[in-house]
């Protein structure tokens, strides 16, 4: 069985890192032969963090399905064509928008050294900041706010780019078009109904679509009406998710 899992806000909170009970029943299955997998708006240098070193050479999904790693290495990247990406940094200026870049692994930013988001990049000091110009692809773009935010998604819509809303922290993810989480499975070699996953937010719709079976964290209208089962966000959430696993796996444990 394959087991994939968003990161923020599914299985680790407020930025802390995933659990130890949780990262443990994860080992579990995963000593047992089965995939354990990660797939996350955050690039994959951002997603070490929050995994310990026994995850570090998993199937890790970053960027919302633009970026690839397993094994440790880059096994797929879609990033953005200058000339688009150039496009959008225009307009991102327009609107005095507040973004970072993503490269593969670096990354650049155009606000404040003191910006509290900094706290999440780069945790383990394996990559650097660079200028745009000297960035090798754009993977990613982030917007972290713009005074005209509603207007400014209306415009870049209108472009040929893949744009995320999430609603918990309300930022704007911009990536490739055609790129999502269920496509990075697709060419990982994942297909519809063979996996098992866990979400919380828009970038997991398409996972969700086409799951074996699905579970949203949380109350997002667009996974809670296709999951088949949610759980509420709570002091216990780390129990219930727990819990669920077990009963999804238990089957598989048994076996």
């Amino acid at each position: 069985m394959k087991f994939i899992f968003d990161l923020d806000g599914t299985i680790c909170f407020k930025g802390q890192p995933v659990s130890k009970n949780i990262l443990d029943y994860l080992e579990r299955l995963q000593s047992l032969g089965h995939l354990v997998g990660f797939a996350s708006a955050r690039p994959c240098r951002d997603m070490l963090p929050v995994l310990d070193k026994r995850f570090r050479h998993n199937l890790l999904i970053g960027a919302n399905g633009a970026m690839t790693y397993y094994q440790g290495e880059l096994t797929y990247i879609n990033y953005i064509p200058m000339k688009r990406a150039n496009e959008i940094l225009a307009i991102l200026e327009e609107f005095k928008a507040s973004y970072l870049i993503d490269d593969q692994w670096d990354y650049a930013y155009n606000f404040e050294d003191s910006h509290p988001f900094l706290e999440n990049i780069d945790a383990l000091n394996i990559s650097k900041r660079v200028t745009t110009s000297d960035l090798k692809y754009i993977v990613k773009i982030l917007v972290l706010s713009c005074d005209r935010f509603e207007e400014l998604s209306r415009k870049l819509r209108e472009l040929k780019v893949t744009i995320h809303y999430h609603s918990s922290e309300g930022t704007l993810d911009i990536t490739n078009k055609g790129t999502s989480k269920m496509e990075a499975l697709r060419r990982f070699g994942i297909g519809q109904g063979e996996f098992t996953c866990f979400g919380n937010d828009m970038n997991d719709i398409s996972m969700f679509k086409e799951a074996h079976y699905s579970v949203a964290i949380g109350s997002f209208p667009g996974l809670t009406d296709i999951a088949k089962y949610c759980i509420h966000i709570d002091d216990n959430i780390e129990k219930c998710i727990i819990e669920e696993l077990q009963k999804i796996s238990r089957p598989v444990i048994e076996r």
